[in-house]
């Protein structure tokens, strides 16, 4: 039994202890996110993660010789990035261990604010992050994963309506990766009802991306490697597809679920960041850049999922009651079961993340 199962195992035996509910969320949370820790940052750097055990293992050990101001050139973007590295690896004499487990100390403890806050089932939503696999691709994705858990804290100011505190949290984030400025639209995004004129907009938003996928796909390039993303996709285009028809489905079976309405302020948000992200998704095939466009959107499916199965929430009976109460019960169960099976067949096949190795080891 791999680290990863143990991990769900443990997950799920102390949601079971401590009432890992809306009852009991913040015990639960907390502990749940000091497991995920012990694998997230305390593995061993130099064999699991991806990327992180490549170009940026590569990147850190070039900070020895380099100096400030010429670190400030590696950007044009992303310079907030590389200054924390460099700021780091001066302060704890290159130890790049050290670094990445306080990278995941962040990443972590930002992740689970939004799952206490807003979530009205953690432990569904600590599931989903393991079967949307965004909890491997922090692994991997330092920059993006940095952006991704600042965004976190910019939903916050979304859902308090917040303007200027939102624009300064995207900017910071996008400091870290620069991709994150198409987050700037989240705040327009959630004073729009979800209704026909809404759906006018991404019809629309669609149209234009597919006409300017070129010019989109020409900028994105600019902000990254240029052996980070190829231009032109040949593995991986089978799972990048996968992702879009979950990404769709989900969208539905929210819609048939819980309609939205505009006093459900949070959910409406939420249910707008679906739409949003299954628009960059549907061009994945295209590039892959188009899913990181995508999952700074759809991080937030962790804590919508839940919402739209969510047995307190004021809604219509679109099926009747006695059949909304048996989707409620199963439809949660399926999704979990689904999705810690997808996540634990990923890592298994993944030569990134198995076999595991602590830092110790």
């Amino acid at each position: 039994m791999n680290i990863y199962a143990w991990l769900v195992a443990l997950v799920l035996i102390t949601a079971f202890l401590l009432r890992g509910n809306r009852e009991g969320n913040k015990v639960y949370v907390i502990v749940a996110c000091l497991l995920l820790f012990a694998v997230f940052g305390l593995r061993n750097t130099y064999y699991i993660g991806g990327d992180s055990t490549s170009s940026y293992l590569h990147s850190w050990q070039q900070l020895a010789s380099t100096s400030w101001g010429d670190v400030m050139n590696w950007g044009p973007f992303n310079e907030g990035f590389y200054l924390t590295e460099k700021l780091f690896f001066d302060l704890f004499n290159g130890d790049y261990q050290l670094f990445i487990s306080i990278l995941s100390a962040f990443v972590t403890i930002c992740f689970g604010h939004v799952i206490y806050k807003y979530s009205p089932n953690p432990v569904q939503s600590i599931l989903y992050h393991f079967g949307l696999l965004l909890f491997v691709f922090h692994f991997s994705a330092l920059k993006q994963s940095s952006a991704m858990a600042i965004l976190m804290l910019a939903f916050d100011s979304v859902i308090e309506r917040k303007p200027f505190r939102f624009m300064l949290t995207v900017l910071i984030a996008s400091q870290f990766h620069f991709p994150a400025m198409v987050f700037l639209a989240a705040y327009p995004l959630s004073l729009m009802k979800p209704d026909r004129s809404f759906l006018l907009l991404l019809l629309l938003t669609l149209g234009l991306t597919y006409l300017l996928r070129e010019q989109i796909l020409t900028l994105m390039l600019r902000f990254y490697d240029d052996n980070e993303i190829s231009t032109t996709i040949t593995d991986g285009v089978q799972f990048l597809r996968t992702k879009s028809l979950i990404m769709l489905v989900i969208v539905v079976v929210a819609v048939l679920l819980r309609k939205p309405r505009a006093e459900d302020r949070t959910y409406c948000t939420l249910l707008e960041f679906m739409g949003v992200a299954v628009i960059f998704q549907t061009f994945c095939g295209y590039n892959n850049i188009f899913e990181r466009l995508a999952d700074y959107y759809f991080q937030f499916s962790i804590i919508f999922i839940p919402m739209v199965f969510d047995k307190n929430a004021d809604r219509e009976p679109l099926f009747g009651w006695r059949l909304m109460g048996v989707i409620d019960a199963f439809a949660p169960f399926i999704f979990c079961g689904y999705g810690i099976y997808r996540f634990l067949s990923y890592v298994s096949d993944n030569k990134f993340y198995t076999p595991y190795r602590f830092f110790f080891q």
